[in-house]
């Protein structure tokens, strides 16, 4: 059977098709009356969606819906998904040559994205990129300890389960005792993932700790559920910074939009001052990320000039005067 490509443009993806497609769920699963069509129109669709759709369905243009009482319809076929397009297959190509993908996928989903995939060019490559500031001694993706770490830890995310863990410290001592997981953090810098969780002490999750996942000797899912505590804490900062920090950005070498870009990721407030031709951006951060926004800063040059908080500050200060002495030996 010849496989059916479709581009972005293509009209399944269209508005009055995504529209259809909700009718037809909802009317699979209980029946719908024309009121009902005419809300999902509206909330799916355009203001005028449903003086075109809703007559297309009741009067059998679409013979696609059944009614024994001609208020209330079901649907007569089960919707199917909408298939993707080649540029999200091109994508999704891509993805698979990356090494962080097999901590999310099964050996056996790996091998299936693989062979649905196999004719499909990817829409780029691992070497069309260069990472000039990336640390070198990132996380092992292609350890089956470390892919069986992080497999288990998803596993206690998602079900909302206590681990019991095994961490080597400092010295290279592994001491083992119970965490409530919250949340994983991937540092593009350094990278490498982190767990974020509440440690058990004096019979309460209450100390927040930072994990790194290469670091983790043993990893177990129990049968104890993570408290409340632990999931408000969810995509959240662990520790957000009491100041931001506040820089003044100038308008030479298109740095506002580089800027925007690199902190895409940050919260911010960026106004412009028209007296002095500058722009100020006020970046919110999570503590356990301040070396890497330092390091990123540092990275514009004299484009970016550092106005506060005092504490940042005198950490850029340390870090231009220790780059100085190193380059002036």
């Amino acid at each position: 059977m010849k496989e059916t490509h479709f581009d972005i443009f293509d009209k399944i993806y269209s508005c009055y098709y995504r529209v259809v497609k909700k009718i037809l769920e909802e009317a699979s699963v209980h029946p719908v009356t024309r009121k009902d069509m005419e809300a999902i129109a509206s909330a799916y669709g355009y203001g005028e969606s449903a003086l075109t759709i809703v007559p297309k369905l009741l009067d059998r243009d679409w013979d696609l819906l059944r009614t024994e009482d001609g208020k209330h319809f079901f649907s007569k076929v089960i919707p199917c998904k909408v298939p993707l397009t080649d540029l999200q297959r091109s994508w999704l190509k891509a993805l698979l040559a990356d090494r962080r993908i097999q901590c999310f996928l099964s050996k056996e989903e790996l091998e299936e994205a693989a062979h649905s995939l196999k004719d499909t060019e990817p829409l780029f490559r691992q070497e069309d990129f260069h990472y000039f500031d990336r640390c070198l001694d990132g996380d092992d993706y292609n350890s089956p300890a470390y892919r069986k770490h992080f497999h288990t830890i998803l596993e206690a995310l998602e079900n909302g389960l206590v681990l019991q863990i095994s961490y080597r410290g400092k010295h290279g001592v592994s001491v083992r005792y119970e965490a409530a997981p919250y949340q994983l953090q991937y540092s593009e810098k350094d990278d490498k993932f982190r767990l974020c969780c509440l440690k058990k002490k004096g019979g309460r999750y209450s100390l927040n700790t930072t994990l790194n996942l290469n670091k983790i000797d043993d990893c177990r899912l129990t049968s104890e559920k993570v408290p409340d505590t632990a999931l408000h804490l969810r995509f959240s900062p662990i520790q957000k910074s009491r100041e931001p920090v506040l820089l003044e950005i100038s308008k030479e070498r298109n740095s506002l939009e580089r800027c925007m870009l690199h902190f895409a990721n940050y919260e911010k407030h960026t106004e412009y001052d028209d007296k002095r031709d500058v722009y100020y951006c006020s970046i919110y951060y999570d503590l356990a990320d301040e070396t890497e926004l330092l390091i990123d800063v540092l990275s514009f040059g004299p484009v970016i000039r550092v106005l506060g908080p005092a504490s940042f500050l005198s950490q850029v200060r340390r870090r231009v005067k220790r780059q100085h002495e190193i380059l002036a030996r």
